[in-house]
């Protein structure tokens, strides 16, 4: 069977093994398909079920292309049991998606009193976190008295006056390359 091929009949075991090894897949896909591609190649390539090289053809197409990665399943799916297949494969993909994205948002909802009552305290946690990162990444550099002027400057004006922080690091960038040329002109 050539790569752009698919069979013409339905194969009922091979659309469920496909509904299942892409099910299988999302518990491994945090950030990408990547675990869709291991779990892929484990199940179906090494297995024999699939060829590596209509496998490799659709990795390539689909990495050719812009959009997500995932639907190289679909190819597969396509492959292996025609639209059918391409079909179960992307359910396989997006039906355990939605049913754990479902249970969070019950969860979440049900926790939303809790969320409520640490509303309040997550600004301050939070500027302790970027505080301490911002300690242990300047700890090296010799910060003196106008430059400590200069962070609580700048951390009002995107705290309290909403101002784009981007400009502010363009600011500091200009005013910091000013200072260091003239320091190195004197």
């Amino acid at each position: 069977m050539s790569v752009l091929t698919a069979p013409l009949a339905w194969d009922w075991p091979m659309i469920a093994q496909l509904f299942g090894v892409m099910a299988l897949s999302c518990l491994f896909s945090f950030g990408g398909a990547n675990g869709p591609i291991i779990v892929v190649q484990d199940r179906l390539v090494d297995t024999g079920i699939l060829d590596v090289q209509p496998f490799a053809f659709l990795l390539g197409l689909v990495y050719m292309l812009p959009g997500p990665k995932a639907t190289f399943v679909s190819g597969v799916g396509f492959y292996l049991a025609g639209v059918p297949g391409a079909i179960a494969a992307m359910l396989g993909l997006v039906v355990p998606t939605v049913i754990g994205s479902a249970a969070a948002n019950r969860a979440l909802v049900r926790m939303q009193s809790i969320v409520d009552r640490a509303k309040p305290a997550t600004g301050y946690v939070l500027a302790g976190i970027i505080g301490a990162t911002a300690y242990a990444t300047a700890g090296p550099l010799p910060i003196g008295p106008l430059a400590l002027v200069a962070i609580a400057v700048a951390a009002y004006l995107v705290a309290w006056r909403d101002v784009e922080p981007l400009r502010l690091i363009l600011v500091a960038l200009a005013v910091g390359g000013i200072r260091s040329a003239l320091a190195h002109l004197g």
